[in-house]
């Protein structure tokens, strides 16, 4: 009897974890939809500001005395496999070849990780599991990298976040954010007499930070949620195993205890028939 208590609420148990599990895979199907929308219009203006700040001729110098700032992409939400473990260990390869001292993460889930590796966290940020809600955070970053930036204290802004290779899969890689380099040989244009030459080239590096920073944003939550997915579907053939055999051992129990009732009243029977013999 016990037995089949125990057993009954393991499977109230997993029906519980199926529907939690089963509402976070519609959810990340969602956004991951969503974020792939959203990618081509992003990229799209991502390359128009690009030609646009090679016609003006815009190339900001490294700096050589100040140290590299690096941003780390990461989650708040887990059921994402090794997402978060495999931008970590990305990130502190990086830390350590670039020698950054400004560290800012976005996710709490990375945070713990990257303090026992001694990379102390200049700022946080938490991370956004939807699209709309990558406009706050992307405003939220570009300002405080905008006036680190612009008071000297790092050199070069580099971003370590996925790359979306496909569902379930993606690469971490770490992107040059600034400073703005020259390439290629495209024709500048002349330059307007009714416009400040300083004003359009901090507009355009505004610009330009926000639109790179919206784009990696855009392609870590793609590919956060396609991990997301893969394991949602993943533990939901887990649950169904496990929920068959915990049924099957229900049944067995059932049939075990039917068995066993059959028998003691076969045997009740039996002992009627020597008692009335006698």
């Amino acid at each position: 009897m016990k037995r089949e208590q125990a057993l009954r609420r393991r499977m109230r148990a997993l029906h519980t974890l199926s529907d939690a599990v089963s509402a976070m895979k519609s959810l990340s199907a969602h956004h991951f939809l969503l974020s792939r929308k959203a990618l081509p219009p992003a990229r799209a203006y991502r390359a128009g500001v690009d030609e646009a700040i090679q016609q003006i001729g815009l190339a900001q110098p490294a700096s050589r005395s100040a140290s590299a700032g690096i941003v780390l992409v990461s989650s708040d939400l887990g059921l994402c496999a090794d997402y978060n473990a495999r931008l970590v260990a990305h990130a502190i390869a990086e830390h350590d070849r670039l020698h950054g001292e400004l560290f800012y993460c976005v996710g709490r889930r990375s945070r713990a990780a990257l303090e026992r590796a001694g990379i102390p966290i200049s700022r946080s940020y938490r991370a956004s599991s939807s699209v709309t809600g990558l406009t706050g955070l992307l405003l939220q970053i570009a300002e405080d990298l905008l006036e680190d930036y612009t008071a000297g204290r790092v050199g070069s802004l580099f971003a370590i976040a996925a790359r979306f290779d496909g569902a379930g899969r993606f690469t971490p890689v770490s992107t040059q954010v600034l400073p703005i380099e020259r390439t290629g040989t495209t024709h500048l244009v002349r330059p307007s007499p009714y416009g400040n030459p300083s004003h359009l080239a901090a507009a355009a590096v505004r610009e330009f930070l926000y639109i790179t920073l919206y784009e990696i944003l855009l392609d870590a939550l793609a590919a956060e949620h396609g991990m997301r997915l893969v394991a949602a579907e993943a533990a939901e053939h887990w649950l169904d195993d496990t929920s068959e055999a915990t049924r099957r051992q229900l049944r067995a129990i059932r049939s075990e205890a039917a068995t066993q009732e059959v028998l003691d009243i076969a045997a009740g029977a039996r002992r009627r028939i020597v008692s009335q013999e006698r």
